[in-house]
């Protein structure tokens, strides 16, 4: 880029030199040629020529330019007098100043007002035989001599160059990149995936990589329908050097959610062109944004991809990588058992984040009525039932959690404290074998029952109260026989 704009520059600057008496008209059979270096197949390469140039002395540097007729009207304008003034004879003078980026911001301005108003290129590689490419090296030849502006479609090469008689120009073809990253809360650091809870808002973060000649920047991203978009919180430009970063004011550019370029797209962000004109290269744009994991997550498995590319060039007809990210949220079984390891039903639990006290990690009921999600944060938690002796939850981040049993089966023993569960990405699934629950899987729960103990008007106390009723039958025949004999005996 250095090499472009110091091209550009000195062009620009030889054009202050304005001394016709010194330099050699030029003749009307002369004609010059523009190579472009480092071409690319993908790319419409387009010269248009400003400038007439009508005689030079390289040797003294003396170039004396006039406009060329096509651009009249544009070098009349308010915004093209702050960069060039035309004396009465019809000579042109750079007056500008000479930092690269106002001379790029020229060229900028020069190119939308062509499109704008319809003026043609004079040569343009769409048409057959105007480009004569050779490897990587495209040539414009037969050109009046003049002062150029080159384009390609990309927007990666806005130079101006004069053809006096031949000129060189090292295309910069490179496209700006996307690097997209999620923040993991725990850590507080950024990279390619993250863990969250359903409900949990998600931050992510993209820097776009600028290169030269930054046009129509729209920024598209994608979705899945586990992840509802929430809000573009910032967007930074960095700048190299000394500027640092500047917030980019929302005049700027436009979030749009609707009327999108990318149906497939869940947002996107149009960039104005006067932002993109003062762009350049190794510049980043760094845009902060936020999603909530929501009740369609995907649990484990491939998760809940979020993917973002940028459209830039001629009619954002260009696109940069597509860069994406992973959200990942998990689920548990609960399995409640006796100490026989039979299925048992009736038990009802509630989850925290502490072995004592704590907060309660709040969950709802799914709309399948088996399955429960974590609850988001305006949603009333419920207690947790276990039905045939297992239960789901799903939607929860990795982490240490507490389950706390708060009506256990009847005839059963509750828990008198709360049982550890680990989740370190990875689900914890219950696993069965032919119909019976192996150990170790899920989060396995037990409760014990105790035998019935002697109560009031069992079995013992009959036989006694039976037997001491024969006992005094017994004694009171005995005695009824005594008396009889004694009487007898009388």
């Amino acid at each position: 880029m250095k090499r472009v704009i110091t091209l550009v520059l000195a062009a620009m600057l030889l054009m202050t030199l304005a001394l016709p008496s010194f330099a050699a008209e030029v003749k009307e059979t002369e004609l010059g040629s523009i190579t472009i270096n480092g071409v690319s197949t993908e790319n419409v390469y387009s010269i248009y020529q400003l400038l007439d140039l009508e005689s030079y002395d390289k040797t003294s540097g003396a170039y004396s330019y006039k406009v060329n007729s096509a651009w009249t009207a544009f070098f009349e304008t308010t915004e093209a007098k702050n960069y060039i003034t035309i004396d009465d004879a019809g000579y042109v003078t750079w007056i500008a100043g000479e930092d690269n980026s106002i001379v790029a911001t020229f060229a900028k301005v020069a190119l939308s007002y062509a499109k704008e108003n319809g003026i043609q290129p004079v040569k343009s590689s769409a048409n057959a035989g105007e480009f004569v490419v050779t490897g990587t090296t495209g040539v414009f030849s037969d050109l009046t001599l003049g002062y150029y502006l080159v384009d390609s479609t990309m927007g990666a090469l806005c130079g101006l160059t004069t053809t006096n008689p031949n000129a060189s120009i090292n295309a910069k073809n490179a496209a700006p990149t996307v690097d997209k990253q999620v923040l993991e809360d725990s850590t507080n650091s950024y990279g390619a995936a993250n863990t969250a809870d359903i409900g949990q808002t998600v931050t992510y973060r993209v820097t776009i990589n600028v290169h030269a000649g930054a046009e129509n920047y729209i920024f598209h991203d994608k979705m899945d329908a586990g992840l509802t978009y929430k809000e573009v919180t910032s967007i930074e430009h960095v700048i190299p050097g000394a500027k640092g970063t500047e917030t980019v004011d929302a005049k700027y550019y436009t979030v749009k959610t609707t009327e999108l370029k990318d149906s497939d797209c869940t947002f996107e962000i149009v960039f104005t062109k006067e932002f993109c004109d003062h762009l350049s290269t190794n510049d980043k744009i760094v845009i902060t944004y936020t999603a909530m994991l929501n009740r369609n997550a995907v649990i484990a498995g491939e998760g809940n991809k979020n993917a973002a590319w940028l459209t830039f060039g001629d009619n954002s007809g260009h696109e940069s990588n597509v860069d994406e990210v992973t959200t990942f949220t998990y689920g548990i079984d609960i399995i409640k058992t006796d100490s026989q390891n039979r299925l048992i039903d009736g038990a009802q639990f509630k989850i925290y984040d502490a072995a004592t006290e704590g907060e309660e990690v709040k969950v709802v009921l799914m709309d399948d009525g088996v399955t429960y999600r974590r609850a988001r944060e305006d949603e009333t938690g419920v207690a947790i039932v276990v039905k045939d002796g297992k239960v789901r939850v799903v939607g929860l981040d990795n982490g240490t959690y507490y389950l706390e049993e708060t009506v256990a089966p009847a005839g059963y023993n509750k828990l008198t404290s709360r049982t550890q569960f680990i989740i370190s990405d990875k689900n914890l699934d219950a696993i069965f074998n032919d119909g019976v629950f192996s150990t170790g899987s899920g989060v396995h729960v037990v409760n014990k029952t105790g035998s019935m103990l002697p109560e009031t008007g069992g079995l013992g106390t009959t036989l006694f109260i039976t037997f001491g009723s024969v006992m005094v039958l017994c004694a009171a025949v005995v005695l009824f026989a005594k008396k009889r004999m004694s009487q007898i005996a009388e």
